[in-house]
């Protein structure tokens, strides 16, 4: 049979009086700690979980404001490029309106030119043909009818052409 001897006893209630103390001691704060630190890992995951949404949030609103400012740029590309297109057009149309204007402004001068040169030259012409006359009939006509033959072979002169 075994018997129980006093120092199997004290090891007992040592053994017991260590546990008790371990526990107070050693395994409730351990036990303590190993739940806060795992309320922090967790709360931390939990933070970074948030921060990775946030993250992805602000991705995808930058990506849409990208998309936006892209959109805007093109726009306001096609609109210059039509202000331009408008721009030249109204350009060339004020070019072709002073293009006429000097053209006609042009024609004016060179009619009256012209004018002023017929009438010169009907001047000078009516003194040949005077002098022609009174050199062939050898006498001299009046001015009348000086005028009139000037004028007859003028509107001849004028007919053929």
């Amino acid at each position: 049979m075994i018997s129980i001897d006093y120092s199997l006893i004290i090891v007992i209630l040592n053994f017991i009086l260590l546990m008790i103390i371990l526990n107070k001691l050693l395994y409730k704060p351990v036990k303590q700690f190993l739940t806060e630190r795992e309320n922090s890992i967790a709360a931390d995951l939990d933070e970074a979980a948030k921060s990775k949404r946030e993250a992805e949030e602000l991705l995808n609103q930058q990506q849409e404001d990208f998309k936006q400012s892209a959109l805007e740029i093109r726009r306001l590309k096609e609109q210059a490029k039509k202000d331009a297109e408008t721009k030249g057009d109204e350009i060339i149309k004020e070019a072709r309106n002073r293009e006429r204007m000097i053209l006609a402004d042009t024609e004016k001068l060179l009619a009256n030119e012209k004018q002023k040169a017929v009438h010169a030259i009907e001047g000078e012409l009516g003194e040949m043909i005077a002098n022609l006359t009174s050199t062939i009939i050898g006498k001299h006509i009046d001015e009348t009818l000086d005028a009139d033959m000037i004028e007859r072979l003028l509107n001849e002169e004028e007919n053929k052409e």
